[in-house]
């Protein structure tokens, strides 16, 4: 799961829920970055009020069910190619998003996501959609 998904994870978006459901437990992880990217998300929220405090524990919940795939020496392989070849072609994204897919592509997944444009730019990877 992208940062995308993750979050509509976190907002128990039905779709996503239900797609959830179906896959096998463990089928279903996320990255450090996307990890980073919440957690970075939640923080800017004021540490007093309830939304944070129900973010967290939406957050810890999720990262209890949902593997984290580690960031290797292939990973890092693929991140260097991969913003090699998109800053070549002009097609450059961030670089969150190119961690998460080589990430993904280093343990030979997939990108569940809502940001088709970005990741449809990334060679060999396999996304799927689901609504933000």
């Amino acid at each position: 799961m992208d940062t995308t998904a993750f979050s509509a994870a976190m907002r128990h978006e039905p779709g996503l829920v239900e797609f959830l459901k179906s896959r096998p437990p463990g089928d279903v992880a996320t990255v450090p970055p996307v990890v980073a990217e919440i957690v970075y998300g939640i923080q800017r929220i004021e540490p007093s009020s309830r939304k944070r405090t129900l973010l967290e524990l939406e957050k810890d919940r999720l990262l209890g069910v949902v593997k984290v795939l580690p960031w290797t020496a292939e990973s890092s392989r693929l991140f260097g190619s991969i913003k090699a070849g998109l800053e070549r072609n002009g097609e450059l994204i961030d670089d969150f998003d190119i961690a998460i897919a080589a990430i993904a592509m280093s343990h030979d997944a997939g990108v569940l996501t809502a940001n088709l444009v970005h990741f449809s730019r990334v060679p060999g990877l396999h996304i799927s959609w689901t609504a933000p």
